[in-house]
């Protein structure tokens, strides 16, 4: 990450708004942005999805355990994919209570804004959603490109 995106960032987690759960979660996904960045358009061009249909899962070290029992290595892991897949991969893994009327991952049955990938972060305590990004496609049409 830049200079002028870390400072971004920072400004971002400073923000009044936000919960301290929300900040240290935060701070999870800004330790592991650039590595999910290049994933992302990675991702994007070995599969032809469109970055508004990917969403991406950064599971604490705090919740390793949740998802993949003790056997896991220590470190903050990283699901990437298609956003659909990953709200089902989530009702099984993490279903809702039941005394909960709502879906907890409907964010993810709807593209992310233009240009962005949905993002969960999850701890030991809570989950937080963002939109993340811009990603930029260019598409070149080889016939229309002048011919030296």
């Amino acid at each position: 990450m830049d200079d002028e995106n870390s400072r971004n960032f920072e400004a971002q987690l400073d923000a009044e708004a936000l919960t301290s759960g929300q900040r240290r979660r935060l701070g999870i996904f800004q330790v592991v942005e650039n590595r999910v960045s290049e994933r992302i358009e990675a991702f994007c061009e070995e599969t032809g999805a469109e970055v508004v249909d990917v969403a991406v899962l950064i599971i604490a070290p705090a919740a390793n355990a949740v998802f993949f029992g003790s056997a896991t290595e220590p470190g903050t892991a990283v699901i990437l994919g298609d956003r659909r897949r990953l709200h089902a991969f989530l009702g099984e893994v993490l279903p809702r209570a039941p005394d909960v009327l709502f879906d907890p991952y409907a964010d993810l049955l709807e593209p992310a804004p233009l240009r962005c990938v949905r993002v969960l972060i999850i701890d030991d305590e809570s989950l937080t959603v963002v939109s993340y990004g811009s990603f930029i496609t260019v598409e070149l049409d080889p016939a229309a490109m002048a011919m030296a």
